[in-house]
């Protein structure tokens, strides 16, 4: 039972240290490093949950790295202290637990949630950029994702789109947004127009 508490802890701040030092790192060495994956994965399951942790009628999930983490290194940290304490291993397995859980909750009901709300009032509803321009700045090839940038108030923001019509669109020809489902831009070529 030690041995998973040690796991769990230094897996949660060796996580926690290369998080910190890479963001900090590329941060002050001006790197800019933008890496843009975009995969769709539509999985239907019978849980409500989808892949990337998104919960319908949840604002904000819950399930982000940071609350995992949290959850993990605590979990063996505590379990760690109480087991060195001579406390017994199903009570220090509940009790790591119950604490764990405690810190991720406090730290996603008083950190995250706060913050992904002021990021909403600042943000532009989907619905708002539907008629919108845009460009293409990864081709679409019949039924397969492209990628489009647009610009909102002076901030320009790349998408993962499909052609609404399933036609090929080529890099850098200018699209209007037609639909947004599932935060994929359907969108059309603009013929003869120019970004």
């Amino acid at each position: 039972m030690l041995k998973l508490f040690q796991v769990c802890f230094y897996t949660g701040v060796l996580y926690t240290v290369i998080s910190f030092l890479l963001g900090h790192l590329l941060d002050f060495a001006g790197a800019g490093i933008d890496v843009d994956v975009d995969v769709d994965i539509s999985i239907d399951t019978d849980t409500g949950i989808d892949l990337d942790g998104d919960i319908p009628g949840v604002a904000v999930s819950p399930l982000k790295p940071v609350t995992i983490a949290a959850f993990i290194t605590v979990f063996g940290g505590t379990g760690m202290i109480l087991l060195k304490n001579n406390y017994r291993a199903l009570v220090a397995l509940a009790a790591a637990a119950a604490l764990g859980l405690a810190v991720s909750y406090m730290l996603y009901r008083f950190l995250i949630v706060p913050l992904g709300r002021a990021q909403n009032t600042s943000a532009v509803s989907q619905a708002e950029l539907v008629g919108g321009l845009a460009y293409t700045s990864l081709a679409m090839k019949d039924k397969e994702y492209g990628k489009i940038k647009y610009t909102v108030e002076g901030n320009t923001y790349s998408a993962p789109a499909k052609s609404i019509d399933g036609r090929a669109i080529a890099k850098g020809v200018p699209v209007v947004i037609i639909d947004i489902k599932k935060n994929t831009f359907y969108v059309k070529e603009v013929k003869g127009g120019s970004m």
